[in-house]
Parts: structure tokens; sequence; C-alpha cells
């Protein structure tokens, strides 16, 4: 008997977007930051305790949660579900993707006062960044 092959995730390999609740996914922990030129790739949901670093690249068939500061590539809903969520304490990357969605960011625009978390979803079929702080 064969070995089944790794499934791809990723924009190349979306055939069609749907929208499927996650409120319970298989999770993988990666405890460190990610540098430059790593790679992480999971078909549950990706948990990053410690930062992303630019040239870094997260890939996740449903949500992404970075505790640190989120400056590589992220991917979430990679086999295309558009109901995944990107959150970290600071979203400071180029582009983050949903699904089949691409959102280029402006990196260089006001710097978030305090000890802000950041996440994105989807919303007609429009990704939404939106910044919450830390209650009194």
């Amino acid at each position: 008997m064969k070995k089944t092959e790794k499934q791809e995730l990723g924009l190349h390999v979306i055939a069609k977007a749907f929208n499927k609740r996650i409120e319970m996914s298989n999770t993988k922990f990666y405890t460190g930051s990610l540098r430059s030129g790593q790679k992480l790739e999971f078909q549950g949901s990706v948990v990053v305790i410690g930062d992303a670093n630019s040239g870094s690249e997260i890939v996740a068939g449903e949500h992404i949660i970075v505790l640190g500061i989120l400056r590589g590539l992220a991917h979430a809903g990679a086999s295309g579900n558009k109901k995944a969520v990107i959150a970290a304490k600071e979203i400071g990357c180029p582009q983050i993707r949903i699904a089949n969605i691409v959102k280029e960011l402006n990196i260089y625009e006001e710097e978030a006062e305090g000890d802000q978390k950041e996440y994105a979803f989807v919303e007609n079929d429009e990704i939404i960044l939106k910044q919450i702080k830390e209650l009194a």
C-alpha cells in the first residue's frame, strides 16, 4: 500500500472558497519565534507562542494565533475556509491571506498605542483588520 502524500494548502490549490464554522479544531502549538526562512504548515489551527519574524511563513487550514508580533506571511483558512481568523499581539506584515482572499497592509501606518491586540477576519469577501484595546 502506497503512502498518501501530504495534502497541500495555499492559494494555488483552493478550488472553491467555503464557509465552515470552526469552534473546535486540531491545533498545533509552536513554542519560540519563527525565523526568516522557516515555514510552519498544519491542516488545523496554529498557535505560535512567540513572534513570527519577517521572511517566515505560517499556513494553516484553520486559524492562526500569534502571541507575539506577526511580521511574516500568514495564510489562515488555506484549505478555502473563509471563517478562519488571524490574531496577533501586533500584525506588522505586508500581506495576510484568509482562504482565497489577499489583503495588502500598509505596515508603515501609525504605531499601535499601548498593549493592543489585532485580528483579521473575512466579511463580505474582504479581509477586515480590527484592533482590540485592553479593558481598563
